[in-house]
């Protein structure tokens, strides 16, 4: 717990560190759109954001389907597994050597 709790601490330092050095405002021009003074370390922070958005939204369905299927892959393993139990082995064909009719060549 207390190691889950380190790493979050730092992460917030380096995210204060990363919004300090990056403070200073900037001017988005998107087609016919202008927005000035927007703070630069907020613009990037939102395109983080965005991106990991969207790519959720890609590979949920993606990740559900697989779940979806391991699940029901592991309610045929047992299934399998008896009727792997019930079947009898292979017994084989079984050769007679004394008939000469029941050769493979015959002459």
């Amino acid at each position: 717990m207390s190691t889950v709790i380190i790493i979050l601490l730092l992460l917030a330092i380096l995210l204060v560190i990363f919004t300090l050095q990056n403070s200073f405002e900037i001017t988005i021009n998107l087609f016919f759109w202008e927005i000035p003074d927007v703070p630069l370390v907020l613009l990037i922070l939102c395109c983080v954001l965005l991106g990991y958005i969207i790519a959720a939204v890609y590979f949920y369905p993606r990740t559900w389907k697989l779940k979806k299927d391991y699940r029901h892959a592991m309610k045929l393993v047992p299934k399998q597994e008896t009727e792997e139990l019930e079947k009898p082995g292979p017994e084989g064909f079984e050769i007679k050597d004394d008939d000469e009719e029941s050769g493979f060549f015959r002459e």
